[in-house]
């Protein structure tokens, strides 16, 4: 770490405040107070990152200064001290919030496995928010989370030519950000208070894309029951995002280029010409020049469209994205369930050995799984290894299942998620709707909705 953490400890027994002393202050700046008046008043002064906090003092008690630092909204990742019985008064205080609890007798081992954890964390949160000062501050891209200096580079290239009209093509493999790179060149460009649109063109039926992209009137075809405004029309002033422009067919192909260079079309069935002013910024995971020269994508479009290309290169060739990315989706995730899950570095470096053929989509749903099925809150190495099969021989402590499975989906997620959670549970309801946060009732109708189907030999209570 850059600097040394400042560390309070708050407990009327001075002989536990000299045993933390002597085991933190090798590799932290530590100050000690004897009493929760005084724990308030230093916490006051927003110096300190980590707090041991005796729950048991006179006059102001560790739960009362747990509610001053709320009250206050004051930051900091309180480890409660407590007796064996003061078990209930530690679940009132990790209630509050706090990080974590130890029990007296002081084990010297676990204070020094707690205080290096939150300070890993607290690491990876700084990371991210230098990240995204410096991005907004250099480049304006402070919706695209990395470090690489392959994305900084990307980042220098589109602010030179945000505020233009020029056409933009975003190629990489799937899953690297491309519709989210996409977004942040809109809403940093001088159009950002007009429309941003985006058709994905891999997902809709080749009879229905060119009603998309371009609307029709009523009675155009069968089923055009009322007038339809496309895309580009809703886009007119903003950006329109053509998404795996690849699968487009020949004749839809011909009319956006027609529309590209005249900047105006028909809508299907109608005769009303229609000016637009839209920029394009199209996206494909196939390489568009081998389409070319294949015959399945038209040349004159291609060239069109690739007036300032841009290559995403994937997460496994900028690994030092990968802690950082981790960091960013645990916050997010941790916020939507109502966790407090922290990686160990062992954890991260596990991740970071990973090659991720899904890059950044698959990463993120990894970190979702293992929040939800997380039953602690320190996520170690072997936790990860847990909710996988087995390592493959081929590569080092590469995880096999997340290898051979790319989840596009959320569903897919928390089936897997259920899945996982009740096999490191033994199939035990009770327990498995514990861990993920849900009523016995909720994951039944989960386990019907998902097709799950738990043998009755399973214990259930």
């Amino acid at each position: 770490m850059n600097s040394r953490r400042k560390i309070l400890i708050a407990d009327d027994d001075r002989g536990v405040r000299e045993i933390l002393k002597h085991v933190l202050s090798d590799n932290y700046s530590v100050h000690d107070v004897s009493c929760g008046e005084d724990a308030v008043k230093e916490l006051t002064s927003g110096e300190y990152e980590i707090l041991f906090l005796d729950l048991s003092m006179p006059g102001m008690d560790g739960l009362d200064v747990l509610h001053a630092v709320k009250q206050n909204n004051i930051e900091i990742d309180a480890v409660i001290i407590s007796a064996s019985n003061d078990l209930e008064k530690a679940v009132q205080a990790m209630k509050l919030g706090a990080y974590d609890y130890i029990a007296k007798p002081i084990d010297v081992e676990k204070i020094k496995l707690i205080a290096r954890n939150i300070s890993d964390k607290l690491n990876l949160k700084n990371e991210v928010s230098e990240l995204r000062k410096k991005v907004s501050d250099g480049f304006r891209f402070s919706s695209v989370i990395s470090v690489s200096p392959e994305m900084k580079k990307i980042f220098s290239l589109l602010n030179r030519v945000i505020d233009t009209d020029i056409t933009i093509l975003i190629t990489g493999e799937s899953g690297t950000g491309k519709g989210l790179l996409a977004d942040a060149v809109h809403y940093n460009s001088n159009r950002s208070l007009f429309p941003f649109r985006s058709l994905d063109c891999s997902t809709i039926p080749r009879d229905l894309i060119e009603s998309e992209l371009f609307g029709h009137e009523k009675g155009a075809f069968t089923g055009a029951h009322s007038r339809k405004i496309g895309k580009f029309e809703l886009a007119d002033k903003g950006t329109l995002f053509l998404d795996e422009v690849g699968n487009l067919s020949f004749d839809v192909q011909a009319k956006l280029l027609k529309v590209l260079q005249e900047k105006r079309f028909e809508r299907l069935g109608g005769n009303e010409v229609i000016e637009v002013n839209t920029r394009i910024i199209s996206a494909s995971n196939k390489n568009l020049k081998t389409l070319v020269s294949e015959g399945k994508f038209r040349e004159d479009l291609y060239y069109r469209l690739n007036v300032f290309p841009v290559e995403i290169p994937p997460l496994r060739q900028r690994k030092e994205d990968i802690p950082v990315l981790i960091n960013y989706f645990l916050t997010r995730f941790n916020s939507e369930y109502e966790r407090g899950t922290v990686f160990t570095e062992k954890a991260v470096n596990f991740f970071c050995r990973y090659e991720w053929p899904g890059n950044v989509r698959e990463l993120e749903n990894a970190v979702r799984r293992i929040v939800l099925i997380s039953v602690g809150k320190e996520i170690t190495e072997k936790d990860v290894e847990s909710i996988f099969d087995h390592i493959s021989q081929d590569q080092i402590d590469i995880p096999l299942k997340i290898k051979k499975t790319n989840y596009q989906t959320l569903d897919e997620v928390e089936k897997q998620a259920i899945l996982d959670s009740l096999k490191i549970n033994s199939f035990n309801m009770s327990k498995t709707s514990s861990v993920l946060g849900i009523s016995r009732k909720t994951l039944h109708n989960k386990l019907k909705a998902y097709g799950i189907s738990v043998e009755k030999k399973f214990s259930e209570e």
